[in-house]
């Protein structure tokens, strides 16, 4: 994947005391995983809406001359980040074999500069050609993070899973 972040399971106290009373067997561990994989991917692509990070600040809106750059062109609609929707659509979990863990991150090549913010400079040009700006030396694109688990996502998690062990403990 282009940015992940990877969480355990037994890392969200509320979970950990009901794994240690749990014996699942490792069909009922991938379903439980599977779920709250679905869930996690669920929660983070709810935040191309809510625009709002895994720690509760809300995301830096786009610079004025590249939302009036956008407008001049036809480019309005959608939310910040999901335009085409691309990238909220890359965003995928994967549960990690003969562990407690799962992994939610997304596969566009551009992830990680959204995720963690970047500043791209030109590789073999003087300067780079930026539509609504012109010519620049660098483009600096703020954070904003999507990926991550919020107090909200673990207790929603947490809820999940004591759902699910509630009803395997027999």
């Amino acid at each position: 994947m282009a940015a992940a972040v990877e969480f355990n399971l037994n890392e969200i106290d509320a979970v950990k005391k009901l794994l240690a009373r749990a014996s699942l067997g490792a069909g009922d561990r991938a379903q439980l995983l599977r779920a709250v994989g679905a869930e996690a991917e669920a929660q983070t692509k709810e935040r191309f809406e809510t625009k709002v990070s895994p720690d509760g600040n809300t995301w830096k809106e786009l610079a004025e001359k590249t939302a009036a750059y956008y407008a001049e062109n036809g480019m309005t609609g959608g939310s910040l980040l999901v335009r085409g929707g691309y990238l909220r659509d890359s965003v995928t979990h994967n549960v990690e074999g003969g562990s407690w863990a799962v992994i939610v991150g997304a596969t566009m090549e551009y992830a990680a500069t959204h995720q963690f913010g970047a500043t791209i400079t030109p590789k073999t040009a003087k300067a780079l050609a930026v539509p609504g700006y012109g010519f620049l030396k660098k483009v600096t694109i703020p954070a904003r993070p999507y990926l991550g688990v919020s107090e909200s996502d673990a207790r929603e998690l947490a809820d999940l899973a004591a759902g699910f062990l509630a009803r395997s403990i027999k």
